[in-house]
């Protein structure tokens, strides 16, 4: 009867210790799993928070780039009333990785020119010349996803898209299409000798 008892309570005190086991790992797994889908909505709502107009042209040197953005289509001034995040054109949409990688670049760069260097020396108006540089065609095609089906439909847009789509032009989109900022000189501040570009 003795051993019974002690086999019994040998057995339930192993019970009871994998019990706790069991408990403590379903506590710690579960604590982990909200801490991290905590930190995943936080940075999703201040990457969402980071990447329009408002915030963009909260810095001095970008009023102008907001203001024109929010004149032209793709800022929201269309029939459809659909707006573009800043980030949607100024960084690459091909991967996540690469995306928070420039995001964090750029945006170090931005707040160090702005505040500590000072912007009042860019030259807005050369940096024009260069869009291409400053604007992701990964970007266009996460929206227009359907421009290579819509091209086939319309001659006119096949004969033009093609050599894009086949890889035999060095050309972006933004070499053919000037969108984003309508009018964007008129909002620049004039400066002489500077290159004459089209709106």
């Amino acid at each position: 009867m003795l051993l019974s008892h002690i086999g019994s309570h040998t057995l339930n005190r192993q019970k009871s210790s994998g019990v706790k086991t069991l408990i403590k790992w379903t506590l710690l797994l579960s604590t982990l799993a909200l801490i991290i889908i905590a930190g995943w909505a936080t940075t999703d709502y201040a990457l969402h928070k980071t990447s329009d107009a408002a915030f963009c042209g909260s810095c001095h040197s970008m009023k102008p780039m907001q203001a024109s953005f929010l004149q032209d289509k793709h800022g929201g001034h269309s029939t459809t009333g659909i707006q573009a995040l800043c980030t949607d054109c100024h960084l690459p949409q091909d991967n996540y990785i690469s995306y928070l990688y420039m995001k964090g670049k750029n945006g170090a760069w931005d707040v160090w020119k702005e505040f500590v260097l000072g912007a009042g020396d860019v030259d807005w108006h050369a940096k024009r010349a260069e869009a291409n540089r400053y604007t992701y065609d990964s970007g266009c095609l996460k929206c227009h996803n359907t421009l290579i089906s819509a091209s086939e439909l319309n001659n006119k847009q096949f004969v033009a898209h093609k050599p894009y789509f086949q890889k035999r032009t060095e050309k972006t989109c933004v070499d053919c299409h000037k969108v984003g900022h309508k009018n964007l000189s008129l909002y620049l501040p004039q400066v002489a000798n500077a290159p004459t570009l089209p709106n």
